[in-house]
């Protein structure tokens, strides 16, 4: 591939093929390009190595006159673009250096370049070169049948270029598109051997030429005459300073063989010290200016931000307002829809009883020889069709119905988006005011006052200073403040003002000094404040940093001290375990129908909860650590003061065992899955039901909230893992896969993906949106009975009966890591919410602790 990479384009009959053939074959023989070429119809490539050893790979496309062989249909131009757009993608995306575009002198018919095309254009050559060339002109004579002279064929080319310059034609592109966005478009005429035209291997040179290049005769001597009168002019101006040097160093005292130095104007300590003081001035003033211009920014962006909590405020209203309009909608539609349940419900049975009534009748009228009062049959018959035209009305009410509850129920889903949107907006927006408001930022208007008072005191100094550097301190003494405040305690002599003349040549060198000094020290002063108003300014952004910091990937990580031994106080089978959002508590539910919270860094048990009759099968923290939630075989849900041991509320619906239960991310509600084969979403601070979630044909084992809140899955005995909308209840989705009991679900901290743990020894990751398996972890040797879901990175934990817990990359599906140590089944598994911990339970009496070791994303 070349160094350099050329396309030609232009139409067929311009002669665009013969010119990269004239340079290719013969780069070093001067002739005419031929009269006649065969058309290019695909993008073609030609390698060229010009003399001075450059390399060129030439890009020929077909022609843009539409020539098609065969009675095919022509190409378009952009068509064409397209096909080489797709070839120069196909070769690495090289770039193209130049563009040589190809126009006919025996006339520029306009070529329909539409917009497509020109983007087309702009996209493929946006750094390239673009020439315009002419050729065919050795078919080109003057009125006499001569060859047309220079001037002839100038003037031939501008009409030519007048005329083929029409609106949406490629010319005109060129032209006035092209040129207009800042680019030049070269121009060549290329044809006869005289000097009216150039050759090919001119033009390419001119285009690539690089010194000792091979250029025509008249370059080269233009070039050889320019580049003589520059070392003239540059010898002329050394003979100048060589001159200047010497008359310096005759005239300077040292050794007649030293080096000649530079002649350089010289400073008096006075005009220095002047030009100190004018630099530190216009520093000051520069510093202050800056500091003004901060506070003027931080003004405007305080109002940004008031104006954007509005905003947010008022969208979040909106969203609000909308949210309860839906959820009228959808009671209303429930409300609808259970009337008309319980209608038709109603006329069925009506319908039944008609029905059984007729053929009663019938069977009478039979065994009493048709003794049947015609009056009664025609009533029952009449009642009967009523009946079921009122049925059949109602069940068409229905689907309405139904429809105006799903289209309320997506009404609610919107606005709920939308609230936690504008929620999200206006918290950080009133953080960031809060941040504009806060103390630092008072502080720092009052360090800009302080600025601004010290530019007076310095500029006043300065002043004085400047004053008296630029007199000659005769009679000006007594009034100089600098002077004046700065001897020591000492007092002017009034004789010294009285003979200023006599005193002026000691006074001078003396006040420099204490100009100096005074300078030094304001200096000093002032970078001292710049020095302390920017310790305050790293403060500050270390603290928003910080904080920014911990916003977004949470606390800063505790070192944490190996895990400890075995936590042992259960007297029978633990079947649950679960951190505390800090990761410093463990919770843990067991048969011995005891809750028991454990320091998860020394294992030492901390509170002992009773209130059950029966064995804890599962417990949760709340968000904030305050509260507990266990689910018990005596069908209650408990929730429990984490600090105090004492039961709060006791949750009370379920008719069967609660296998599970969970709390949602800001802890305002409570999932629990039942043997009743139902969910219940429970008001965490009444205890009031909200939603009895029904669908599962099995024993309900495992239920979680997605980490958004927004859904909850759930695990039956009847193979099945269901997502449900939390909000409104209503089952989402299915998802099968499983051949036995689904036992245990996680959730990912999106919510886009669920983990399953069932009897038939698989752990399965689903794509909670498409319903898809995303990939079957198969190891363990025997049924699964927990999984969980790290927070930080997409790994997963199961426990299973065969005593192992085993750590999983799902996006590969292999096995990480076997954890051993239980000696019974593992029944619960968790990890801490900042991923370093897992801790799980065993049906040996005792639960353990393990730390994670990342390293390079494994364990």
């Amino acid at each position: 591939m070349g160094e350099h990479t050329i396309v030609v384009l232009g139409r067929s009959d311009a002669g665009k093929t013969t010119f990269i053939k004239a340079i290719q074959n013969a780069t070093s023989i001067r002739e005419a390009p031929a009269g006649e070429e065969e058309p290019t119809l695909s993008i073609v490539e030609y390698e060229v190595t010009l003399s001075d050893g450059q390399s060129i790979t030439f890009v020929d496309t077909p022609g843009f006159d539409g020539f098609q062989p065969g009675g095919e249909p022509a190409k378009e131009t952009e068509e064409i673009l397209q096909m080489l757009e797709e070839h120069l993608g196909a070769n690495g995306s090289r770039p193209v250096s130049h563009v040589l575009v190809f126009f006919s002198a025996n006339g520029m018919d306009p070529t329909d370049f539409k917009p497509r095309a020109q983007r087309a254009f702009d996209r493929l050559f946006l750094n390239a070169q673009v020439a315009s060339i002419t050729t065919r002109w050795d078919q080109i004579e003057d009125d006499e049948g001569l060859p047309a002279t220079a001037e002839k064929a100038q003037s031939k080319e501008e009409s030519l270029y007048a005329s083929g310059r029409t609106g949406g034609s490629l010319l005109d592109y060129l032209l006035s598109g092209w040129q207009s966005q800042g680019a030049d478009v070269l121009r060549f005429r290329s044809g006869l051997p005289k000097k009216t035209y150039s050759f090919p291997q001119d033009i390419i040179h001119k285009l690539f030429a690089r010194p000792g290049s091979d250029t025509t005769l008249e370059e080269r001597l233009a070039a050889v005459s320019k580049e003589r009168d520059d070392l003239a002019a540059k010898y002329a101006l050394l003979l100048q300073e060589k001159e200047a040097w010497t008359a310096a160093r005759d005239s300077a005292p040292g050794p007649p063989d030293s080096e000649p130095v530079r002649p350089r104007t010289s400073r008096t300590r006075r005009q220095r010290l002047l030009d100190t003081i004018n630099k530190f001035s216009a520093q000051v003033l520069e510093m202050v200016e800056e500091l003004e211009r901060d506070a003027v920014d931080a003004e405007d962006e305080r109002t940004t931000c008031r104006a954007e909590v509005e905003v947010a405020s008022a969208a979040l209203k909106v969203a609000e307002d909308k949210l309860e309009e839906a959820r009228e909608d959808v009671k209303e539609a429930e409300e609808e829809l259970t009337r008309l349940k319980q209608k038709r419900e109603s006329l069925n049975e009506h319908e039944r009883s008609l029905t059984t009534q007729l053929n009663e009748l019938e069977t009478s009228a039979g065994r009493r020889s048709g003794r049947v009062l015609p009056s009664v049959k025609q009533r029952i018959m009449l009642e009967l069709r009523q009946t079921q035209t009122s049925l059949k009305d109602t069940e068409g009410f229905m689907p309405t119905a139904e429809d105006c509850y799903h289209t309320g129920r997506q009404a609610v889903e919107q606005a709920t988006a939308e609230i936690k949107k504008w929620r999200r907006v206006k918290q950080e927006q009133e953080k960031v005011l809060n941040e504009r408001l806060s103390p630092e930022s008072e502080q720092l208007l009052k360090e800009r006052e302080s600025f601004r008072t010290l530019q007076r005191t310095l500029f006043t100094n300065l002043d004085a200073m400047r004053e008296g550097l630029n007199d000659h301190w005769e009679g000006k003494l007594g009034s100089n403040i600098v002077f004046l405040e700065h001897l020591g305690g000492y007092a002017v002599d009034p004789e010294m003002v009285a003979r200023s003349g006599d005193w002026a040549p000691t006074i001078a060198a003396f006040y420099e000094t204490q100009v100096e000094l005074t300078l030094l020290q304001d200096m000093a002063k002032f970078h001292s404040a710049v020095f302390q108003w920017l310790k305050t300014q790293e403060a500050t952004a270390q603290r928003e940093w910080e904080k920014g910091l911990e916003d977004i990937f949470g606390p800063p990580p505790i070192d944490l001290p190996p895990p400890p031994p075995p936590l042992m106080g259960h007297s029978t089978s633990v079947y649950s375990v679960a951190f505390s959002w800090d990761g410093m508590k463990l919770v843990s539910g067991s048969a011995d129908q005891t809750v028991r919270v454990w320091d998860a860094r020394t294992g030492e048990a901390q509170t002992v909860l009773h209130g059950h009759s029966s064995y804890v099968l599962s417990v949760a923290f709340s968000p904030d650590g305050k509260d507990i939630v266990s689910g018990s075989g005596d069908k209650m849900v408990s929730v429990w003061d984490a600090l105090g041991g004492k039961v709060r509320r006791v949750l009370e619906g379920h008719s069967g065992d609660v296998n599970s239960v969970d709390f949602s991310a800001d802890g305002s509600r409570i999932v629990s899955g039942s043997a009743d084969k139902t969910l219940r979403i429970w008001d965490a601070s009444t205890g009031k039901v909200q939603r009895v979630l029904e669908g599962h044909t099995g024993i309900v084992y495992s239920v979680v909230f997605s980490g958004d809140g927004s859904r909850i899955f759930s695990g039956s005995y009847d193979k099945s893992v269901r997502v449900w909308n939390a909000l409104t209840g209503e089952e989402c989705a299915i998802l099968k896969g499983h051949t036995s009991h689904v036992v245990s679900v996680a959730s990912s901290r999106d919510g886009l993906q669920v983990v399953s743990g069932a009897y038939d020894k698989t752990v399965r990751m689903w794509d909670v949106l498409t319903g898809e398996v995303l990939r079957v972890l198969e190891g363990h040797g025997d049924a699964i009975f927990a999984v969980s879901f790290s927070r930080i990175g997409p790994w997963i934990c199961s426990g299973s009966a065969d005593k192992t817990l085993r750590l999983w990359d799902p996006s590969t599906g292999e096995v990480q890591s076997v954890l051993t140590g239980h000696s019974d089944v593992v029944n619960g598994v968790a990890f801490s919410r900042d991923g370093r911990r897992i801790a799980s339970s065993s049906w040996d009496h005792t639960v353990r602790v393990w730390d994670t070791q990342w390293c390079g994303g494994a364990f």
